[in-house]
């Protein structure tokens, strides 16, 4: 029975403060540094399926041929070391297609909407932008970007990462094309413990956690760096229609008592002070941390060899799986057949240079390839992304993932039963998002 009391009072109380903002904002752009609690809610399907589509949209007008032809203008958000990846990938794409006209132009995030609404209604919009997915429902709401359900057969060859691909995937509609991705992993120093010492389980690592007096691993405290424990106590947060179902099962309650357990440990720092965390890691202060894909840079600069990226341990029901977000390139609608096969063969060629470029503070190229050049620490995460599964970004995720932070912190407080915190999350989640 869902409660009626003050848990449930409680979270409609929370939940009056943000939801308000919630629902007049769409889920904010990832940032570089640090993109800690990205709000997407997970995609309720294997990590490795396909995505499914709905019935085909007209295919291509042509073929598309290795060259490209034709004017491309490409929006986009990126500043500094990004945008110099971005500028000699657009170089190089220009020099490989001498008939290509490539023009990129900096637009603020907080403006793209407006400009793409006011170019595209005066017959000036461009062919392609580049933001993350979690843009999308600011985007469909105007019509503003279009499916590409037509092109399958030539993303199919892209060896994209499926959890990636079908987060891209909304309604059974492929809707941008994902050139990057974020997700989080266990990152190591093994100058202070071995990696064959790293514990394999959530159990042994609470074992391990209450035997100490000084911090083994450092966790920020926001859904996107905790909620890998669901699947790993078997629970799934969300059904097909996308229905919060944690409180219909007994793993969800399992973690959050797993957590209660670990804040009260010696041995792991659940902190919201992200920076301070990745600070004592850099610094030799902490063996472990769990931290985003963003965040390899600073790491490997600090510990050189000495770093490892690992799994998250796994959970008595299997493995932990982190849910993964991307920076996409979406299609703009109004664009001629014509123009619209050049800009998803454009899209495409920069989803392929971004594969065997170096990685960016945005995340890994979601185009999977393999790199002798890269550092050993990036090869072992890009070797992790399969472990992950995709977001949904669709309506009401901003406000199930606000009541998903109140949740995790409620539960590390230690003063309401997890039953209830799962219960009340459940209720408020479902009310607010209608279903």
């Amino acid at each position: 029975m869902l409660p009626q009391g003050r848990t449930a009072r409680s979270f409609r109380a929370a939940a009056r403060l943000i939801l308000p903002i919630a629902l007049g904002l769409v889920l904010a752009a990832c940032v570089s540094e640090p993109a800690p609690n990205p709000t997407p809610e997970p995609e309720p399907a294997p990590a490795n399926s396909v995505p499914a589509t709905a019935d085909p949209l007209p295919s291509p007008t042509s073929t598309p041929e290795l060259g490209l032809s034709g004017d491309i203008i490409l929006w986009h958000s990126w500043n500094g070391e990004d945008l110099k990846l971005l500028n000699s990938m657009l170089d190089r794409l220009q020099s490989d297609h001498p008939d290509l006209y490539l023009d990129a132009v900096h637009v603020s995030p907080s403006e793209v909407r407006e400009r793409l609404l006011d170019a595209i209604l005066s017959g000036n919009g461009p062919s392609l932008l580049l933001a993350p997915i979690t843009r999308y429902p600011n985007l469909a709401s105007e019509n503003l970007v279009q499916p590409l359900n037509g092109y399958m057969d030539q993303v199919q060859k892209a060896n994209l990462l499926p959890s990636a691909w079908y987060g891209n995937t909304i309604a059974s509609s492929l809707v941008a094309l994902p050139a990057w991705v974020e997700t989080v992993a266990l990152y190591v120093n093994t100058d202070l413990i071995a990696p064959n010492e790293v514990p394999r389980t959530l159990d042994d690592l609470l074992v391990r956690a209450n035997l100490s007096d000084s911090p083994l691993l450092g966790v920020y405290i926001s859904p996107f760096h905790l909620s890998w424990g669901f699947p790993a106590h078997g629970a799934v947060m969300l059904d097909a229609g996308y229905r919060v179902v944690l409180d219909q099962q007994p793993g969800a309650e399992a973690w959050l008592t797993w957590l209660r357990e670990a804040n009260q440990s010696g041995g792991i720092w659940l902190s919201q002070d992200y920076a301070e965390l990745q600070r004592a890691f850099r610094h030799g202060e902490l063996p472990m941390i769990i931290a985003g894909s963003w965040t390899l840079d600073s790491f490997v600069s600090a510990l050189g060899d000495s770093l490892r990226v690992l799994s998250i341990p796994d959970g008595p029901a299997g493995p932990a799986r982190p849910f993964v977000i991307s920076e996409s390139l979406f299609v703009i609608a109004g664009q001629s057949p014509r123009n619209t096969d050049a800009s998803v063969m454009a899209a495409l060629a920069l989803i392929e240079l971004a594969a065997n470029s170096p990685h960016t503070a945005r995340g890994l190229p979601a185009a999977q390839r393999e790199s002798e050049a890269d550092p050993r620490a990036v090869r072992e995460f890009k070797a992790l992304l399969e472990q992950t599964v995709p977001m949904h970004v669709g309506a009401g995720a901003k406000v199930i993932w606000d009541l998903a932070q109140i949740m995790f912190e409620r539960a590390l407080a230690g003063q309401e039963p997890p039953a209830d915190l799962v219960a009340g999350f459940a209720l408020m989640a479902n009310e607010q998002t209608d279903r």
